[in-house]
């Protein structure tokens, strides 16, 4: 189980470098930023058009995760950002939208989104983000490199991505955040 700890930390520090050498090439590149919006459309075409960006990147990462890298590019490039390191997962941004409405939209979609398979991923994850970059009162982070790893473990037999988004999005407080956190990670040190 170690080993999966290091493998998950090491992909963490490559989606990081990733990511950001994607936004670097496409600093200046309002024509490529473009191609990385209308990839989020999932059209093979559009897609071809972003694999030049892409791909020398991805010298390494399985084919068959790949394809989760280009879509958080794509969303990285959509809903760009700057975020701080310990940002957290993704059902920490989801609990900032449904904090920011009165309406119950952002958890139902949270909630089919935790059910929802790995093929089919990508259009919940696609609207949330964009309800979370329409917040123009209250800025709403992604941490994309935690994104990719968590997608790339979506299928795991336990489903604990899925289980560590929810106790995340349904933490009653920041304390007892802390202690599901300190819990979280006894768990892994106990597994070791």
């Amino acid at each position: 189980m170690a080993t999966t700890q290091i493998s998950s930390h090491n992909r963490l520090e490559r989606a990081k470098k990733f990511l950001q050498e994607i936004k670097d090439r496409l600093k200046n590149d309002t024509g490529a930023k473009v191609a990385f919006k209308r990839a989020l459309s999932g059209e093979h075409y559009h897609l071809r058009k972003i694999y030049p960006f892409v791909l020398p990147y991805l010298q390494g990462i399985p084919e068959r995760e790949q394809g989760i890298w280009i879509f958080v590019a794509c969303l990285s490039v959509y809903h760009d950002q700057d975020v701080e390191p310990d940002a957290g997962n993704f059902a920490k941004s989801c609990r900032e939208l449904q904090d920011s409405t009165e309406s119950k939209g952002p958890e139902r979609r949270f909630r089919a989104l935790l059910e929802t398979d790995l093929d089919y991923i990508e259009y919940p994850i696609i609207a949330l983000v964009r309800q979370m970059k329409s917040k123009k009162e209250r800025r709403i982070s992604v941490y994309y490199p935690s994104l990719i790893v968590d997608l790339c473990l979506w299928n795991h037999p336990e489903q604990v991505v899925q289980d560590r988004w929810a106790k995340t999005f349904w933490q009653v407080s920041s304390s007892e955040s802390a202690k599901a956190e300190e819990t979280d990670d006894d768990l892994r040190e106990d597994v070791v």
